[in-house]
C-alpha cells in the first residue's frame, strides 16, 4: 500500500549529533548538496501506480528507496555496498534526510522496488520527469543538442561459436533436470555426458583447438536437432530455454534434405543421424544469439558483442551546465541512422524540442535530415561518401550551373518555393515522400536573367517551368557545400563534448559493464545511470558556486 514520507525532520539526525566544525563541514559536502537540491525533485507521488491503493503493509518510503538506487548509481556500487553505505556512512544518511535508526534497508526491498519499476515502465518516467525538473530549475537551454551512442556490455561472458552451442544446450538441459526431471532420463546418456558431468557440472567440450573446434561444431549442431526434435510436443517445449534453442537452430544451422555422413571418428558416431550442418559464419546475421544467459545481445561488427545506448544532450554556450535529455538502448546489429528520427520524436513529445541536433555522420542521412527538417529541426552532421563540392569564387559563382540546392524550398509545406531569383513558385505537388513538383510561371521564367542556366525546365502540358526536387539529394548537396565553404566545421565541433558524457556514463557510473542482463534491466539500469549523472551534475554545478566546496562526486 502506498505511503507518502513525512516531510517532517526528525530531531534526532545524524548532522545534528556532530560537533559544530563537522558539520560545517558536511554542510558544504556533495551530501548536503543532494539533500537540497536533488532529493526534493523525487516526486514521490509518481511512483504510486507501482503499489496497491488499499491493500497490503505500507512500503518503505519510496524517497529513501529511489535515493539509494540514485547513491548507488552515481558512485557505481553493488547493492551490498550500497546498502552498507546506507547502514554506516553519515554522509547518506544526511542526503537522504534519515536518521541513524531508520538508515536500513533490505536487498530485497529494492529487489522488490526496480521489479515493480520494471513492470510499469517506472525507470523511464522516473528518468524523463526528474530530468525535465532539473532543466527548469537550472533554466538549461533545450534548443541545440548533440546526439551519439555507446557500446555496452550486460553481465556476460562472450562465447566463440563452438561454446556458443555447448552452452545452449547446457542451460536447456539442467532447466529439464530441473523442472521436468521425468523427461531428463529421455536424452541420451552419450549426448547429456558431451555437455554435462555427471555431477550436473559443466563439461570441458565446448574448449577445443582450430582443427577439432570444426568437427564439434558440427556434432553440436546435430545434437541442438536431437534435443529439439526430443522435446517437441513435450512440456519441456514451453521453457525459454528450448525456445533459445529453437532460435539457435534456425539461426545457425540450416537443415538438409538428408542427414550428412557422420565420420566414424566423431564423438557421435552410431548416435541417430541428424539432417543439419552449420551455416557459414558470413550468413549469420548479427542479430542472432550470442549467449543463452541474455538472449537480447546482439553483434556489431564494428564493436562487438552487446547492446547500444542513444544519448542526447544539451549543448549551448548560455547553459551553466549540460544535462543528458534523452537514453535509449538499442540492438548492437542495427545502425544509429535508425535510431535518429525516433529519438528527435521522443524529445518533440516531452517538450524538449531542439532547433539544431548535432551528431555524427551515421545519423545525418539524407532522410533522416529531411524528416527532421519537416518537424522543425536541423540536423547537423556530415555527410557521408566522398564530395566533389568545393568553395566558389565570386565570379565562378555568377556563372556555374544553378541545381536544386539553389532553391529555397520549405519541407514542411507551409511556406512556397522560391527560385534563385526570388521568384515564387504557382504551385507545389508533392510525387513521393521525398519528392516534389514545383511550377514556376512561363513569362517570369523566360524573362530572368538566370534563364540559361536554370534547371526548370518547360512542360507543355501545364504551360509553365516545372523543377523535380529530390529532397534528399537537395539537403545533400546543401550541406556539402557549407562544409566546403568551412562555415560547418564551426558549428560542428561542439558535437565532440558528448564523448566525455559517454566515457562519464561508462566510467564513473558503470554504464561500461552492467550487473545485469536481459534488455528491460539493462534499460533499467541506464535510466538510473543517466538520472543519477544528471542530479550530480546539478549538485556539482550549485555547490560550486558556494565558498569552500570540499571534493565532489567522481
Amino acid at each position: 500500500m502506498f505511503r507518502k514520507r513525512d516531510s517532517q525532520g526528525g530531531l534526532f539526525e545524524s548532522s545534528g549529533l556532530l560537533p559544530p566544525e563537522k558539520a560545517q563541514r558536511l554542510e558544504k559536502s556533495w551530501a548536503d548538496g543532494f539533500r537540497r537540491h536533488a532529493l526534493p525533485l523525487i516526486d514521490e507521488a509518481a511512483f504510486a501506480p507501482l503499489y496497491c491503493e488499499d491493500n497490503g503493509r505500507p512500503n518503505a518510503p519510496v524517497e529513501s528507496v529511489f535515493g539509494v538506487l540514485l547513491l548507488k548509481a552515481m558512485f557505481d556500487l553493488t547493492d551490498e555496498e550500497a546498502l552498507e553505505q546506507l547502514e554506516w556512512n553519515l554522509q547518506w544518511h544526511h542526503a537522504l534526510r534519515l536518521q541513524p535508526e531508520d538508515a536500513h534497508l533490505c536487498q530485497k526491498t529494492l529487489h522488490n522496488f526496480r521489479a515493480r519499476l520494471l513492470a510499469h515502465d517506472g525507470g523511464r518516467l522516473a528518468f524523463e520527469e526528474t530530468t525535465g525538473r532539473i532543466l527548469a530549475a537550472l533554466k538549461i537551454r533545450v534548443d541545440r543538442q548533440r546526439l551519439d551512442s555507446t557500446h555496452i556490455l550486460s553481465n556476460f561472458a562472450h562465447l566463440t561459436r563452438l561454446r556458443l552451442f555447448c552452452e545452449t544446450i547446457r542451460v536447456l538441459l539442467r532447466a529439464v533436470h530441473a523442472t521436468h526431471p521425468r523427461l531428463f532420463p529421455r536424452v541420451p546418456e552419450r549426448l547429456r555426458a558431451r555437455y554435462l558431468r555427471s555431477d550436473g557440472s559443466s563439461s570441458a567440450y565446448g574448449d577445443a583447438r582450430t582443427e577439432a573446434a570444426r568437427r564439434r561444431l558440427e556434432v553440436c549442431a546435430r545434437d541442438v536437432y536431437r534435443l529439439h526434435a526430443l522435446l517437441a510436443g513435450t512440456a519441456a517445449a514451453k521453457l525459454a530455454e528450448y525456445k533459445v534453442l529453437e532460435r539457435l537452430l534456425l539461426e545457425q544451422c540450416d537443415v538438409t534434405p538428408r542427414p550428412p555422413k557422420a565420420r566414424d571418428d566423431d564423438d557421435d558416431a552410431g548416435e541417430r543421424p541428424a539432417p543439419v550442418r552449420t551455416k557459414a559464419p558470413n550468413d549469420v546475421s548479427s542479430a542472432s544469439l550470442q549467449t543463452p544467459h541474455d538472449p537480447d545481445v546482439t553483434y556489431s561488427g564494428h564493436k562487438g558483442k552487446g547492446y547500444s545506448v542513444q544519448v542526447a544532450e544539451t549543448c549551448h554556450e548560455d547553459n551553466p551546465v549540460e544535462i543528458i535529455t534523452h537514453v535509449e538502448v538499442t540492438e548492437a546489429s542495427t545502425s544509429d541512422a535508425n535510431a535518429t528520427v525516433p529519438t528527435l520524436e521522443a524529445l518533440s513529445t516531452r517538450g524538449l524540442h531542439p532547433e539544431e541536433m548535432i551528431a555524427d555522420t551515421t545519423y545525418g542521412s539524407g532522410a533522416n535530415a529531411v524528416d527532421a527538417e519537416r518537424v522543425g529541426i536541423e540536423l547537423v552532421a556530415p555527410v557521408g561518401g566522398a564530395s566533389d563540392a568545393h568553395a566558389e569564387d565570386d565570379a565562378a559563382e555568377a556563372t556555374r550551373a544553378l541545381t536544386i540546392a539553389d532553391f529555397d524550398v520549405d519541407t514542411t509545406g507551409q511556406r512556397t518555393a522560391v527560385c534563385p531569383a526570388g521568384h515564387e513558385a504557382e504551385r507545389e505537388e508533392e510525387c513521393s515522400e521525398h519528392r516534389l513538383k514545383i511550377t514556376f510561371a512561363k513569362e517570369r521564367c523566360e524573362a530572368c536573367p538566370d534563364y540559361a542556366r536554370c534547371p526548370a525546365k518547360y512542360q507543355q502540358n501545364v504551360d509553365g517551368f516545372v523543377l523535380s526536387v529530390n529532397l534528399i539529394q537537395r539537403n545533400l548537396e546543401r550541406r556539402r557545400r557549407a562544409e566546403a565553404t568551412g562555415e560547418f566545421k564551426k558549428r560542428y565541433d561542439i558535437r565532440a563534448g558528448i564523448e566525455a558524457t559517454n566515457s562519464e556514463l561508462k566510467r564513473r557510473h558503470g554504464l561500461g559493464r552492467l550487473r545485469v542482463r536481459r534488455r528491460p534491466r539493462v534499460e533499467l539500469a541506464v535510466y538510473l545511470a543517466a538520472l543519477a549523472c544528471n542530479l550530480k551534475r546539478m549538485v556539482r554545478h550549485l555547490l560550486a558556486a558556494a565558498p569552500e566546496i570540499v571534493p565532489q562526486p567522481a
